[in-house]
C-alpha cells in the first residue's frame, strides 16, 4: 500500500493553509454582508413602526437620553407595541438588539423636536438632528442642528453604529447619523447604517 511521504504531507498542509487564508476573508465579508442586509431589514421595520405610531398619534415619539442609564438615542418606549421583536428595558426605552453588537444595546432613533431627559424631564425642543447644508444632493462640511421638525430637511433617522463603533471613521460622530461621511459603504467598510425620512415624507437609506 502506497503511503504519503513527509514532504507530500507537508505540501498538503501548506496548500490547505493557503486556501484557508484565501477563503477566510471572503467568508468574513460574506458574513458581514449578511449582517448589513439584516440591519437594513430591521431598520426598515422600525421606520414602519414609526409610520404606524405617527398615524395613530399624529406625531413622532420624543427622543430620549439618560445619564442614569447611560442610554442615548435609544428607541422610544412609545414604539413597543409596534415593534416586532422589541422589548422594554428598565421601562424607559424600547430595544431591538443591534445585529452587530446586541450586547451593547439596540438600534438608535433621533429626531428634532420633543425630547425626554433622565426619564422625566420633558423639553419641547430638546431633540436635535444635525443636517449638512445641501443634503443629500450637494452635501457640504457646514450645516446646523435642527430642533424643529417643521424646519428640518429630515424628520427623523434610525440607525446602527455598524460593524465597528470604535472605528476612526466614527471619531467625533456627535453629528451622526445623517452626514454621509459617517456612512458604511460596503461589506468591507465601517460606519453607520441609517434609514431616514425627509421633509417630503420620502424614505431613504445609506448603501
Amino acid at each position: 500500500m502506497k503511503r504519503f511521504t513527509l514532504i507530500e504531507l507537508l505540501a498538503v498542509i501548506a496548500i490547505t493553509a493557503l486556501l484557508a487564508g484565501l477563503l477566510l476573508p471572503v467568508l468574513a465579508r460574506g458574513r458581514n454582508a449578511a449582517r448589513i442586509a439584516r440591519a437594513h431589514g430591521e431598520l426598515r421595520g422600525i421606520t414602519v413602526a414609526l409610520i404606524l405610531y405617527r398615524t395613530d398619534f399624529l406625531g413622532l415619539p420624543p427622543t430620549r437620553a439618560s445619564c442614569n442609564t447611560h442610554a442615548i438615542y435609544e428607541l422610544p418606549l412609545e414604539l413597543i407595541g409596534y415593534l416586532p421583536g422589541g422589548s422594554l428595558n428598565d421601562t424607559t426605552i424600547a430595544r431591538v438588539p443591534d445585529v452587530f453588537h446586541p450586547e451593547l444595546g439596540g438600534y438608535k432613533y433621533r429626531a428634532p423636536g420633543p425630547a425626554i431627559f433622565n426619564e422625566y424631564t420633558f423639553q419641547a425642543d430638546g431633540g436635535t438632528l444635525w443636517v449638512p447644508n445641501g443634503f443629500p444632493g450637494a452635501e457640504t462640511e457646514t450645516g446646523q442642528y435642527y430642533t424643529s421638525q417643521a424646519a428640518s430637511p429630515v424628520r427623523y433617522a434610525v440607525w446602527s453604529w455598524g460593524p465597528d463603533p470604535d472605528s476612526p471613521k466614527l471619531a467625533n460622530s456627535g453629528r451622526a447619523p445623517i452626514p454621509r461621511q459617517y456612512w458604511l459603504r460596503n461589506s468591507g467598510d465601517t460606519g453607520v447604517i441609517v434609514h431616514y425620512e425627509n421633509r417630503d415624507g420620502q424614505m431613504h437609506a445609506s448603501p
